[in-house]
């Protein structure tokens, strides 16, 4: 069982009184996890290289292992002006047993800083995109717009967060990505905000599971139009390419 704390939306660098804040908030959510027995420490989408620093040193003294995953925003740097690569291996050097990205960022913008993270650390790295189709113009899924498709866009004026739906990854992609990660040594996968059981399912099998959801993958050779058992009739089949 895993215990887990998230960035605050409080810090400000500026502030010295909400960093105090924000390592009380820490102490008490980290004692709860600890008092309720976890077996590790998860502290995710941190935006504030120093409060993600923060929450590792309280993390620390539990004595678990801590994974810590960071979450550059759309200007692809923490807010307070350190690269996501120095603060993983910052994080490592304070003694986090996992660091990587999580949130934010789709398969396409987080996979580069994947790359350059498991090549430069030496602890286990972590990657848990969102499952929307992220771009170099528009790296999280605060930015990512829907102008040339959406007849009705969103009242707030942008799709985040209630009209990403036509901006989903499909299984495939997010398969491809699980695939690309496993390879370079990369083993905390996972999907972040959007997740579904069919997306974390291609990530299990990717990983060499097989839980018991997998009966429900996808068998196309059984496709009434695109099928290839032997009981679908010729003519359906002949048909598929003009349905």
């Amino acid at each position: 069982m895993a215990g887990n704390i998230s960035n605050t939306n409080i810090w400000n660098p500026q502030d010295p009184q909400s960093q105090k804040d924000v390592r009380s908030m820490f102490e008490e959510m980290v004692g709860w996890a600890v008092e309720e027995g976890a077996d590790m420490i998860i502290g995710e989408t941190f935006y504030f290289a120093e409060e993600a620093f923060c929450a590792l040193e309280v993390m620390k003294k539990t004595g678990l292992p801590c994974v810590l995953t960071i979450a550059p925003m759309g200007e692809n740097i923490m807010r307070d002006g350190i690269t996501p690569l120095d603060t993983c291996l910052k994080l490592e050097q304070l003694g986090a047993d996992v660091v990587g990205l999580n949130c934010f960022r789709g398969p396409e913008t987080m996979l580069p800083y994947i790359k350059e993270i498991r090549s430069k650390v030496k602890c286990h790295v972590g990657a848990l995109p969102i499952p929307y189709r992220t771009n170099s113009k528009q790296p999280t899924f605060f930015n990512l717009d829907d102008y040339s498709n959406c007849t009705c866009p969103a009242p707030h004026g942008r799709t985040f967060p209630t009209a990403l739906d036509p901006l989903f990854t499909n299984r495939y992609e997010i398969r491809q990505f699980a695939q690309t990660c496993y390879d370079l040594d990369v083993k905390y996968l996972g999907v972040c905000c959007g997740a579904n059981p069919m997306l974390i399912r291609e990530v299990a099998e990717v990983m060499g599971k097989n839980p018991p959801a997998m009966r429900f993958k996808e068998n196309m050779s059984n496709h009434f139009m695109y099928g290839t058992n032997k009981r679908i009739p010729d003519h359906i089949k002949d048909y598929g390419d003009k349905a």
